[in-house]
Order: structure tokens, then sequence, then C-alpha cells
């Protein structure tokens, strides 16, 4: 037999206790996962691209031939006698400086022609840097913050 006035369950007080601290913690999380996707998104790009233009580079080397690399509509696109090899999509959320970067260009003796680097930038202030060193095939990758 029970006692009178014990009664399973939840009250309405423990419930909205609960919902309080889930959106108080909400509020401190999604923000922060939201600027890590960001940060993300603009360092996978950043590492795809430098990844390709290496591999333009080996490319026009074993090849014989030069490859070309531009910017345009959004995305960067590598061509070899007319056709083109590859081509990345950089997401809306990231920008380019200057918008309509140079472009680039990878001999068969190894060295890369470009008259500035390509640099991609988020929303949050993080920005990646890809630039073409002095040496044949170099191709460098940093990550600034402003």
């Amino acid at each position: 037999m029970t006692g009178f006035g014990r009664q399973k369950g939840v009250t309405l007080v423990e419930v909205l206790v609960v919902m309080i601290v889930l959106a108080i913690s909400l509020a401190v999380t999604v923000p922060s996962v939201g600027q890590s996707y960001d940060n993300w998104q603009l360092r996978s790009t950043g590492r795809r691209a430098a990844a390709m233009f290496r591999s333009a580079s080996g490319m026009a080397r074993r090849k014989g031939s030069e490859i070309a690399g531009y910017y345009a509509e959004r995305k960067l696109v590598l061509i070899q006698q007319g056709k083109t090899l590859n081509a990345l999509d950089i997401p809306t959320s990231i920008t380019t400086r200057p918008e309509k970067p140079q472009a680039v260009m990878f001999l068969p003796s190894g060295q890369i022609i470009s008259s500035e680097p390509f640099v991609f930038a988020n929303e949050r202030g993080r920005s990646v840097v890809i630039e073409f060193g002095p040496l044949p095939g170099d191709v460098r990758y940093r990550e600034e913050r402003r």
C-alpha cells in the first residue's frame, strides 16, 4: 500500500529547471560549433588548393608542358593545352583577396610563376595564404588570424 501524497513522476518545476539548464548550455556551445565549422571549412579549402597546386607542379614536370591555374566564378581551375585538368569549388562563406587573384603558371622546369599569393578568408577573421616560393615546386600554405 502506498502512502497518500506520494506520486510518481516529475513536477513542472523540475521540468522547467532542466529546460533552463539545457537552454543555457546550448547558448554557450552552439556559437562555438558554428565558428569551428567555418574555420574547418577555410582550412580544408586552403589545404585542398595547396595540394592541387603541388600536384599541378609535379604534373607539369612529368608531362613536360605548362599548366595554368586561375580563379573564376568561385572556382580554382587548372588547365593544360586548353583542357581543364582539375577544378576546386570555393564555398560561398569564403572570400578571396584580391577578388580576382592573378593566374599562376606551372612550368616544366618546376618553376612556378605568380605575381601574388592566393588568399582565402572567412567572416570570422581567419585567412589562409598560399604562396609560391623561389625553389622549384615550392608551394607554401600558412594560416593567419586578424
